[in-house]
């Protein structure tokens, strides 16, 4: 078993939530860390599990270094839960705190924008689309443009975004050396694909 396996679990049960008590009590200056961490590796699994760690991170941490990736962790749980109001303000949280600490960054402004469009979530569409403007230059990876210019697309109905991000979608190399499979367009946006085409045509 790796060392930080404690922090990292993709399981969840009274064993193995006595265990890491046990060794988060035990942990000094990285205590918040693991907590977030731990949170991060369960939202999709565990998503409650997720919403109580990132409740008692809130509740003990000792400093906010970490709370864009407790925030994150809190909206992906949501999303996964299908509370999708709850999840949509939670992803604006995370970028209100990305303003506050500048040096740390998620997906969360082409993930917000995406779920907005995707969902059809009218009422997000106006502050949507100004996070896609703000932080276009923060684009990198193929998946990147593909959800950003999906997101206008089908929030506009634009076919030359569409075809934007259909072409991002062909994408096959990241164009990084040595992580070719990087941040490709995956299966999981084959419904929005789907979408874009109709709006091309």
């Amino acid at each position: 078993m790796s060392k930080d396996d404690w922090y990292r679990n993709k399981e969840w049960n009274e064993e193995i939530e006595n265990k890491f008590f046990a060794k988060l009590k035990r942990s000094r200056s990285q205590r918040d860390q693991y907590i977030v961490i731990q949170a991060g590796a369960l939202n999709k699994i565990k998503p409650k599990v997720s919403l109580r760690l990132v409740d008692y991170y809130f509740e003990t941490r000792k400093e906010s270094f970490h709370d864009v990736s407790a925030l994150l962790s809190r909206a992906d749980a949501l999303l996964e839960l299908g509370e999708i109001d709850e999840a949509i303000e939670a992803y604006k949280c995370v970028l209100a705190a990305e303003e506050e600490f500048p040096s740390i960054k998620s997906n969360t402004y082409v993930e917000y924008p995406y779920i907005v469009a995707t969902r059809q979530i009218e009422r997000e569409y106006e502050f949507a689309l100004e996070t896609l403007k703000m932080h276009v230059g923060r684009l990198t990876f193929p998946v990147d443009c593909f959800m950003w210019y999906a997101s206008k697309a089908l929030i506009e109905n634009n076919p030359e975004f569409a075809q934007k991000a259909l072409d991002a979608a062909e994408i096959k190399k990241s164009g990084f050396r040595f992580h070719q499979k990087l941040g490709l367009v995956g299966e999981e946006h084959a419904q929005t694909v789907k979408a874009l085409f109709k709006i091309n045509t």
